[in-house]
């Protein structure tokens, strides 16, 4: 997912470059370091004004997805559940209690726990996905941060732009300045279009279809763990989660084409 990311970024920065070097425009005319530190700072300043501190610190944290998705290989958790059911349903749900220790995630424990404990499975599959609708929303929400980044970067690019035109108005005296002048004030916009356009909604997109995969995991797994607590057989386990799994994927495949 990673390698998407920064092929895609780099065929429209090379893209960008080369409609440039065509029309015979020189390169250097888009290296304005005053105008990318006015829209990319007042960009993020916009954002830390609408964020709560947990929610911004969130939301820069998700960046570390685009490297390490959270959603690990299917065929490895749902080998994983099948196991658990195999044990249950041999040995009885208490056996689970030893293994619950082990479990790293606190989904897939606090589950297993409730299933030793002998909680109705209806029960559990309530509190469970009541757990992952509050994370989920949490997480939507930080994502969101980047999505309004988006939405600020263009109309401050245009503020920068009209700063600039500010500078070359009060330097009117030397008229051989004013076009270098007034392209330089332009280029701010040029950055808060790319920076929005390039990055920033498309950083939003990816980390809501990375928060959407990982909902359809954990459901699947949710599935599994009810059907332990239900005491059913582990072939049919495998095969629900199986065909579930499959079916989950496609819907992904689906969402990623549109």
């Amino acid at each position: 997912m990673f390698y998407m990311t920064v092929l895609g970024l780099g065929l429209a920065i090379a893209a960008i470059f080369s409609g440039q070097f065509i029309e015979g425009a020189s390169l250097w005319a888009l290296a304005q370091p005053g105008a990318f530190v006015i829209v990319f700072g007042g960009t993020l300043g916009a954002v830390v004004a609408q964020s709560s501190p947990k929610d911004f610190l969130m939301g820069v944290r998700l960046l570390q997805w685009l490297s390490r998705p959270p959603v690990s290989d299917r065929e490895e958790y749902i080998n994983e559940i099948v196991g658990w059911s195999r044990i249950a349903h041999r040995d009885g749900a208490l056996k689970l209690d030893s293994l619950a220790d082990a479990i790293a995630d606190p989904l897939l424990k606090n589950g297993v726990e409730m299933i030793v404990d002998n909680y109705d499975p209806e029960y559990i599959r309530d509190t469970l996905m009541m757990d992952v609708r509050i994370r989920d929303a949490r997480l939507r929400h930080a994502a969101k941060m980047w999505e309004s980044a988006g939405a600020y970067a263009p109309t401050i690019g245009i503020l920068g732009s009209v700063v600039g035109l500010l500078q070359v108005m009060n330097g009117l005296g030397d008229v051989s300045k004013l076009g270098a002048g007034i392209a330089a004030a332009f280029v701010a916009t040029i950055y808060g279009l790319a920076l929005a356009n390039l990055v920033f909604l498309p950083l939003s997109t990816k980390l809501r279809a990375i928060i959407f995969e990982l909902t359809l995991r954990d459901e699947l797994r949710i599935e599994g763990l009810t059907m332990i607590a239900q005491n059913k057989q582990p072939r049919l386990v495998e095969r629900t989660l199986v065909a579930a799994g499959e079916q989950a994927g496609n819907v992904v495949n689906i969402r990623r084409v549109a």
